[in-house]
């Protein structure tokens, strides 16, 4: 454990020097939340419930949302592409740490700097500014586990994207469509209750709710029992114990077609 931390601290002081980038997406992700909080203001109008979900839930929802979408944004889809693309794969294939932990302890180290610049002061202005509000209770205990399982998640659909760049020169179109689809059918742009019930039915057997809505529905749904805690966190698992088997089996087909020319 202390080489990973002691590698997650190294790319944590690099990310620092990237302190003024975190600073201009935290004010573009306050006028985000202006706007969802008027745009879902005029959706509601007189209304205290649509598809059984309140305006404030529904508020702090889709901006916690937006702060979690920059928090797991951090390209690592392109960097893996760009090493394998120039070559500088091969540095980290001589450590004597799996190329995948490398890669997630650096990705860490740049969402540490998104949590503590963007997340947190977006979630005090939500909450203070905006009057938003969450439950007390088990949801806080969940919540965290829930939003380490959506990371890992995040990374690994990330990560799996990068390792087409050993078959792709441009991972572009891909990379685009992953964030698309993850996006629209994870919730993090519309709450999945207001989508149509047979899609609702069919999103149940793709990972992508596990990524945002799940996490964000143990933090914002009123009247959940722990059991229900206990159901997300365990669907989040489930997809991430087979995501992780299948990224592994296409990062060792990927190695195996690997080549590094020097000179």
């Amino acid at each position: 454990m202390r080489p990973y931390l002691a590698i997650i601290k190294v790319y944590f002081l690099e990310a620092l020097v990237y302190r003024f980038s975190a600073i201009f997406t935290l004010v573009g992700n306050l006028f985000y939340v202006v706007m969802v909080y008027f745009l879902w203001k005029s959706v509601y109008g007189s209304s205290e419930t649509i598809h059984g979900m309140t305006f404030n839930e529904v508020f702090v929802y889709l901006t916690l949302a937006g702060s979690i979408l920059i928090l797991f944004h951090n390209n690592v889809g392109w960097g893996v592409s760009s090493l394998i693309r120039t070559g500088g794969i091969i540095i980290y294939m001589l450590r004597p740490i799996s190329f995948r932990v490398q890669v997630l302890c650096f990705n860490t180290s740049y969402t540490l700097i998104s949590f503590l610049l963007i997340t947190i002061p977006s979630l005090a202005v939500i909450l203070i500014a905006f009057h938003g509000s969450i439950p007390i209770g088990l949801n806080l205990i969940a919540f965290p586990i829930s939003v380490v399982c959506a990371y890992l998640l995040s990374f690994i659909l990330d990560y799996m994207v990068g390792l087409t760049g050993f078959y792709t020169q441009s991972i572009w179109g891909i990379n685009t469509a992953k964030d698309v689809i993850v996006s629209l059918l994870s919730g993090a742009l519309i709450p999945l209750p207001f989508f149509p019930e047979t899609i609702q039915h069919v999103l149940q057997f793709l990972p992508f709710q596990a990524i945002y809505h799940i996490p964000l529905r143990i933090l914002t749904g009123a009247g959940l029992q722990w059991l229900d805690y206990v159901q997300f966190i365990g669907i989040q698992v489930f997809w991430l114990v087979d995501l992780i088997i299948v990224s592994g089996l296409i990062e060792k087909k990927a190695m195996r077609v690997l080549t590094v020319n020097g000179g």
